[in-house]
C-alpha cells in the first residue's frame, strides 16, 4: 500500500510528458495558488494538434486534483495566452474546447488502454453578460470522461474569460474548473483566484 502514491506520481508524469506538459519553476502568468502543482504547455498542442494557433498554456492543479474522493478533486485553473487572435467568436471557443479535451482524453487514455468513447465528450457554453467590460465571459459545462484515474464519465463546471490582450494583439483563455456546484467552498477560493488574475496583472506578469 505504502507504494501506491509514489506509483501514481509516476504514472502522472509520464502521461504529463506523453501530452506534452513542462515542469517549469518560475510561471509566467499563474503565480498562484500556493501548494497548487504547476504546468506549462507550448502550442502547439501534442494533445490536440490541429488547433492552429501560437503561444502557450499555464495550468495549475489543486492539491486533491486526481484523488477522487477529495473535495477538489479535478479542480483547477488554466489561463490560454493566444497571440495574434484579435476576435474569437463563441463558435470558435467552442471548438476550441471541444477539440481540447477530447484530444487530451485519448492522448491520456490510449496508453492506459481505457476505452472510451471521446464522441460522448460535449461542450455547452453560454454567454455571461458584463456590464463595461472589454472581456467575454461565459459559463460551461463539458460532459468528460476522467481518463487520469478511473475513466468514468464526470460533468466539469467551468467559468471562463476571453480577455483581449493589445500588446500581443491576442487574447487571454483564463477558466476556472470543478465538478463541485457553484455555491461550494470550492468555488469561493476559485473565484477568489480569478479575482487576482485581472487584465493588469496579467499583461504586467507577461511581458516583465
Amino acid at each position: 500500500m505504502k507504494k501506491q502514491p509514489l506509483l501514481l506520481t509516476i504514472s502522472l508524469l509520464l502521461i504529463c510528458q506523453f501530452i506534452g506538459f513542462t515542469q517549469e519553476s518560475t510561471p509566467i502568468i499563474l503565480n498562484g495558488p500556493e501548494g497548487w502543482n504547476y504546468e506549462k504547455i507550448d502550442f502547439p498542442l501534442d494533445f490536440a494538434p490541429s488547433l492552429p494557433y501560437e503561444g502557450f498554456e499555464e495550468l495549475r492543479f489543486a492539491p486533491g486534483m486526481f484523488d477522487t474522493s477529495s473535495s477538489t478533486y479535478f479542480t483547477y485553473l488554466f489561463v490560454l495566452s493566444i497571440q495574434n487572435k484579435e476576435e474569437f467568436p463563441q463558435s470558435e471557443l467552442k471548438t476550441l474546447l471541444s477539440k481540447y479535451y477530447k484530444g487530451l482524453c485519448s492522448a491520456v487514455a490510449t496508453p492506459k488502454k481505457m476505452a472510451i468513447d471521446t464522441s460522448q465528450i460535449k461542450v455547452r457554453l453560454k454567454n455571461l453578460k458584463k456590464p463595461s467590460s472589454q472581456s467575454k465571459s461565459y459559463s460551461v459545462q463539458i460532459d468528460f470522461f476522467d481518463p487520469f484515474t478511473n475513466g468514468q464519465k464526470i460533468l466539469l463546471n467551468m467559468e471562463l474569460e476571453v480577455i483581449p490582450n493589445k500588446q500581443t494583439k491576442g487574447v487571454y483563455v483564463l477558466s476556472i474548473v470543478s465538478p463541485q456546484s457553484k455555491e461550494s467552498v470550492v468555488w469561493k477560493e476559485l473565484y477568489g483566484v480569478k479575482e487576482k488574475l485581472k487584465l493588469q496583472k496579467i499583461i504586467s506578469a507577461e511581458n516583465r
